[in-house]
């Protein structure tokens, strides 16, 4: 698939860690986008990024937001498009990971991993889809997760962020249809990311997941990327409101 993307403007968020969000804003840069990368208190890890991306002939901007403070993600979107000059491809990859019983979940952290993975993507989806519909067109990624369909024990909260996210999506994709602007989301199964790093460094933790996956490998943070790819590109413009899942064969398994 010859994927061009010249003279496209990205915003990335969540792309300060070694993840999906890192591996998306280097795809997309590689493919001629100029990138602005969203980050929370990683400035030397996005700088570094920033000057990958430059080193490919475009531009690279870091940009520090805190999703736990309100107004943070709309102040983003806008800082973001006075940058670059507008954004035409979102990618809302910014997530927090709560693994805790539902029984021992306080409102506060209930509050917290909403806020990130679920309220900031409205907010962020909703100010690039003004400029987008105003241009006629754009793109807009969501990095969901299999949990929107799965539970599993101590992922309340992240999981219902995710089934919100699931249906964020697919309520915009239908509303912005007409505009020419698509909405769509990847399902991650396992990735190693920063997020999954403590957890699969367990040797019992990862012999486990592995014993789910019918690839029998953990999934690498640009095997999202390429999906996300894929939909902020030409080739998926006849494609919205649906999920690419990224998972190895997870959701096959009964």
């Amino acid at each position: 698939m010859d994927v061009r993307l010249a003279g496209r403007r990205a915003l990335v968020t969540g792309a300060g860690s070694d993840g999906i969000g890192r591996a998306t804003a280097l795809a997309l840069a590689r493919h001629g986008a100029d990138v602005a990368l969203h980050h929370l208190r990683q400035a030397e890890a996005t700088a570094r990024s920033c000057r990958d991306i430059e080193a490919m002939g475009r531009r690279g901007l870091a940009l520090e937001a805190n999703f736990f403070e309100p107004g943070a993600a709309t102040r983003l979107l806008r800082d973001a498009e006075a940058a670059l000059g507008g954004v035409d491809i979102l990618v809302c990859a910014a997530a927090t990971l709560l693994r805790r019983p539902a029984l021992e979940t306080t409102d506060e952290e209930w509050e917290r991993v909403h806020r990130v993975n679920l309220q900031a993507y409205f907010a962020t989806a909703r100010e690039a889809a003004r400029g987008m519909v105003a241009r006629g067109g754009g793109r807009i990624v969501m990095i969901s997760s299999v949990n929107q369909w799965t539970p599993n024990p101590g992922l309340v909260a992240y999981a219902s962020a995710k089934v919100g996210v699931m249906q964020l999506a697919r309520g915009l994709a239908l509303e912005l249809a007409p505009s020419g602007v698509t909405v769509n989301l990847v399902a991650p199964g396992t990735i190693e990311t920063d997020l999954n790093r403590d957890a699969l460094a367990d040797p019992g933790h990862r012999a486990r997941k592995l014993d789910l996956i019918p690839m029998r490998r953990i999934g690498r943070p640009e095997d999202v990327a390429a999906a996300v790819l894929f939909l902020a590109s030409e080739a998926a413009s006849y494609v919205t409101g649906t999920t690419i899942v990224v998972d190895g064969g997870l959701e096959l398994r009964p």
